[in-house]
């Protein structure tokens, strides 16, 4: 790490009313960066470049100042970060006198450098981090997957793995932050590094997965199992949005998850839906998901129903088409309900079948997917969006090929 002369002078101003003695932060050139006399600043120092030369402390007697051009009577310790020498502390004054003051002034640095350095890195890291998700929210990943990978590299991020988007608004938060420091930058930045710690510190959180917070939200790509059910996916979600409100007093959070995705150029469909699904959720909410149907109904009508980009609801149509094809003669059977305004006993009178026979049928829906477009509305235009004729729906092709079949 270089010291610039802003930290040097930072440092020396954080030390001076402390030590009641003058100090001094140089270089490995020996110049003075930071200095409680400030004329000093920029001026060689012979004794600095002695201790970069020796490594140890070189100590500079009233008698001796004719061998250290530029230097006054103290002790010169050597700044140590990492194992290697970054610079020179002195504190003047009788060397036997300021011997303590001088360890005291040392140790006191390297923290300050330490920190400033784990500080640096963690800047770096989140710049990086932001650059990353830029890239994959920008819905371009045919023009970015270069940028992307390379960016994931160095990240260390899996981008093959199944993942599924969370977005918590933190709103409430920088609100309670404001209220209680005033409005400023640093109290945002600092809110939002201390969250972001929080939350990566969670057992609710590992090495595969990602969290950056930006501007009012928390954005999160969290590694589940191909397999996981949506209901696991609620269930991490109450779990992490019960930590927020632990940590920070119930400040009252959101909270959106998308859909769990098979390849990474899904995640900004997955995000879109998880951002969707968090402004459906009111505070203090049980966070919503794209798979209830209530959210991924609005989600549709809202997206102009291009059910192609949906994840949750091609999820959903694979699961009937796999598991249940053409039993039940469920298309016809939805549509001729849907056809009768939900009338059960009209709709089987037209189906030429039993009613009883069409409860059956619509039970066996119920158990496979949940949905029950005889009893809520928004099941029912997801059914009619799901079991839809080929000439009146945007997925005439699906719909053919499955015909062909």
């Amino acid at each position: 790490m270089l010291i610039t002369y802003e930290l040097a002078q930072q440092i020396v101003d954080h030390i001076l009313p402390i030590v009641q003695q003058n100090v001094n932060i140089m270089n490995s050139s020996g110049l003075i960066m930071g200095s409680g006399q400030k004329n000093r600043i920029n001026t060689y120092h012979q004794g600095a470049k002695e201790v970069i030369a020796r490594g140890e402390v070189v100590e500079i007697h009233p008698d001796e100042l004719a061998l250290f051009p530029g230097a006054l009577p103290g002790l010169n310790w050597p700044i140590i970060l990492d194992k290697q020498i970054v610079g020179v502390v002195g504190v003047s004054g009788d060397p036997a006198a300021v011997r303590s003051t001088a360890k005291l002034v040392k140790m006191v640095t390297e923290l300050i450098l330490e920190r400033e350095s784990l500080l640096e890195g963690f800047r770096s890291n989140l710049q990086l981090k932001e650059h990353f998700v830029q890239l994959l929210l920008s819905g371009k990943w045919e023009d970015c997957s270069a940028q992307i990978k390379s960016t994931a590299q160095l990240l260390r991020f899996t981008l093959e793995l199944p993942r599924a988007a969370a977005v918590a608004n933190i709103r409430p938060l920088l609100d309670t932050a404001c209220s209680q420091y005033g409005t400023h930058d640093l109290v945002m930045a600092r809110a939002r590094d201390v969250l972001t710690q929080s939350i990566e510190r969670s057992e609710l959180i590992d090495e595969r997965d990602l969290v950056i917070v930006t501007e009012d939200k928390c954005i999160i790509f969290k590694h589940f199992s191909q397999a996981a059910e949506p209901a696991v996916l609620q269930n991490w979600g109450q779990q992490f949005q019960a930590l927020l409100n632990r940590e920070y007093s119930n400040a009252g959070f959101s909270l959106g998850l998308g859909s769990l995705t098979n390849s990474p150029e899904q995640l900004y469909t997955s995000y879109t839906e998880a951002l969707f699904a968090c402004r459906q959720t009111d505070v203090h909410a049980v966070p919503g998901t794209i798979y209830h149907f209530d959210v991924l109904t609005a989600y549709l009508l809202a997206s102009g129903s291009r059910t192609s980009a949906c994840l949750a609801f091609q999820n959903l149509r694979t699961k009937i088409t796999t598991r249940l094809g053409k039993k039940y003669d469920l298309q016809n059977t939805i549509n001729t309900l849907l056809e009768h305004n939900l009338n059960v006993s009209s709709a089987a009178k037209a189906l030429f079948i039993h009613r009883n026979t069409l409860v059956f049928r619509l039970e066996k829906l119920q158990e496979l997917t949940g949905l029950c477009p005889a009893q809520f509305l928004n099941h029912a235009i997801l059914c009619k969006l799901l079991f839809q004729k080929p000439g009146n729906c945007y997925d005439r092709d699906f719909f053919a090929e499955e015909n062909r079949k």
